[in-house]
């Protein structure tokens, strides 16, 4: 004990008499009060329990930072609340109140985190590369990210749906804005006149009990109306469709009013980007995709899928 009180007593020495403390440096950085120099060791944070890190709430100071042992995540106190200082969660490692938690891009090296079922699972297929000339929109990416998409294409004249639907996740320790979201594009293939009718559909579905019930909050349609057919757009375009978990259903469409057949959507009539904000911390959280067309020259692209606390 007296060990240990005499080597306190020469810290608090030490840090009296200079306004910077240096371990294993005789001169710390002048923008630091305390400088820790080491090529081979570390610095160790206190490690708390998901519990003790909690109950810290209602005494912790602005700047305080502490190690959830539990959910090997490092925490900072903000003034108001905890804050993830990792760059990213992950649901697998016990999830942490902001960051990805999940990712599927469709590229070679990612993690399958996804299976296919519906009326025609075989129409899915990876797409990369470009369209052609002999196709519409012509020239254009078959990805928005990386080197390949998702793609769908199936002569589906029942009106029945496809789905990509991705594993279940634990989402319960996210507190912040869950949002699902992905890029989408339509294509004629083989044609420059073909592409989507308004009963060709992208759908957002949402389960918070492991897939026993799916709530579809976001509906994309190809035409807006019965005469406007056969649209087809590229990832180029900046159109957006979303909407909140806790609002109905919904559907978008492109506002383009022409009619007649044979539209290429530019710009922000062509919709790129469909999300779902809102969603419910659940421990059981699972989405799906769903996918319908009538035609095989049709061809819907899906890329850059995102679930992340915001």
């Amino acid at each position: 004990m007296t060990k240990k009180l005499s080597l306190f007593t020469l810290v608090l020495m030490y840090s009296s008499a200079f306004s910077q403390v240096g371990i294993n440096t005789d001169t710390p950085n002048s923008s630091a009060a305390l400088d820790v120099n080491s090529d081979t060791k570390g610095l160790i944070v206190p490690r708390l329990t998901t519990a003790a890190v909690t109950s810290l709430s209602s005494t912790a100071s602005e700047g305080l930072i502490v190690f959830d042992k539990e959910k090997k995540i490092f925490f900072g106190w903000d003034g108001a609340k905890w804050q993830n200082l990792g760059f990213e969660g992950n649901a697998s490692n016990g999830s942490s109140q902001t960051g990805i938690i999940f990712s599927q891009g469709f590229e070679t090296g990612d993690s399958v985190n996804y299976t296919t079922s519906g009326f025609s699972p075989s129409g899915f297929n990876f797409t990369s590369g470009s369209t052609t000339t002999s196709d519409a929109p012509a020239s254009s990416s078959l990805f928005s990210e990386g080197i390949r998409g998702y793609g769908y294409s199936s002569n589906n004249s029942s009106a029945t749906t496809s789905y990509i639907e991705f594993n279940t996740v634990d989402a319960s320790s996210y507190t912040n804005n869950i949002t699902f979201s992905f890029d989408i594009a339509a294509f004629s293939i083989g044609s420059t006149a073909n592409g989507m009718e308004n009963n060709d559909i992208i759908t957002v579905d949402v389960s918070i009990d492991g897939g026993a019930n799916y709530n579809t909050k976001l509906t994309l349609t190809g035409g807006n109306s019965s005469s406007a057919t056969n649209t087809r757009w590229s990832f180029s375009g900046s159109g957006t469709g979303t909407n909140t978990y806790s609002s109905s259903g919904i559907t978008v469409t492109s506002p383009n009013t022409n009619t007649g057949s044979g539209i290429t959507f530019t710009g922000a009539q062509a919709i790129t980007e469909l999300s779902v904000t809102e969603i419910p911390n659940s421990s059981q959280l699972k989405l799906r995709i769903g996918v319908r067309n009538n035609a095989a020259a049709e061809l819907w692209v899906i890329d850059n899928v995102k679930l992340q606390a915001l």
